[in-house]
């Protein structure tokens, strides 16, 4: 193996550790911040280091038709705005454990579901399996969290809300599946940052006048900052590099860290001590989506067929 495909491996590794890091962070940061708030904050460096990225790589910036404008903004507001509201209002509800296993098991079941009904494409018998494996994952996860009807009620809505969360990164796949690869993914996500924090502004400034602004501790900006740094720019631009070098297929299994990376950051920072059934429920939502989304690769060439192509 090449040391430039060892390094791009690492690199992915840390990228995905690092989402997987942020229910950690944000649960320590919404404790001091409102959501709306650390959003910005978020956002607010994310977007300088995805200008800085696009103006190192020397490439002229694309322009958008109508169309394209309206898939940004929806991925503006979703991923950016609405997820970030939805996914840092649950961690002052539920364990950052849970929203690390609920938000990557439910946001590609819910992509294969959108996607159905957008495109009006019956799914195959694998994804329809992928799928209800996934439902079951969940279901489970919510029942042990408490019962389905015994669960404290603050708990139980940050379940959902982070269930909201998948649901917001899906509507974002929705939107980025839309643009046809016509816009550099690099360049896409910094316009829709552009388009979330400007919606992510009002929302933070207006309800206090800017007061939660101006009284930001240096703790607090050190976690907005690894948010942004690490588990935005750093893991997008890893899966794009990757992408690039490495396709698709060798990329897909690294997204599997991120949870992990979010239980065990939150049983040894956070104190949080998911039952064995979470865990269960959570592996089999997250085995679901493999099945939904993996395809597998294609049969193998006979080797007298490959020694005559590869002579022609």
């Amino acid at each position: 193996m090449k040391r430039s495909d060892v390094m791009m491996y690492v690199l992915l590794a840390a990228g995905a550790a690092s989402g997987g890091g942020a229910f950690v962070v944000g649960k320590v940061a919404v404790a001091d911040l409102p959501a709306a708030t650390v959003a910005l904050l978020r956002y607010g460096i994310a977007v300088i280091l995805f200008a800085a990225l696009l103006l190192a790589e020397r490439r002229p910036l694309p322009r958008p038709s109508p169309r394209q404008w309206l898939l940004l903004t929806g991925m503006g507001l979703s991923a950016v705005a609405g997820y970030n509201l939805v996914f840092l209002e649950a961690l002052k509800r539920a364990p950052a454990a849970e929203g690390g296993l609920i938000v990557p098991g439910s946001a590609p079941i819910l992509f294969v579901a959108l996607s159905a009904l957008v495109f009006r494409q019956l799914p195959s018998r694998r994804t329809m399996l992928g799928v209800a494996m996934a439902t079951a994952g969940l279901g489970v996860l919510f029942a042990s969290s408490g019962g389905l009807a015994d669960c404290n009620p603050s708990h139980r809505l940050g379940e959902l809300l982070y269930l909201a969360g998948g649901f917001c990164w899906a509507v974002f796949l929705l939107c980025a599946h839309g643009l046809h690869g016509r816009i550099p993914s690099l360049a896409a996500n910094t316009y829709a940052a552009v388009i979330g924090l400007a919606i992510l502004a009002p929302l933070a400034i207006l309800p206090d006048r800017g007061a939660s602004l101006a009284h930001v501790r240096l703790s607090g900006a050190v976690e907005a900052a690894y948010l942004a740094v690490f588990a935005t720019v750093l893991l997008l631009w890893a899966n794009v590099r990757g992408l690039e070098r490495l396709g698709a297929e060798r990329v897909a299994p690294f997204v599997y860290i991120a949870p992990i990376a979010a239980v065990l950051g939150a049983a040894v920072f956070l104190g949080e001590r998911p039952s064995p059934i979470e865990i269960v429920g959570g592996a089999i939502a997250l085995l679901g989506t493999w099945v939904a989304t993996h395809r597998p690769a294609p049969a193998a060439i006979p080797a007298a067929t490959e020694s005559r192509a590869a002579a022609a």
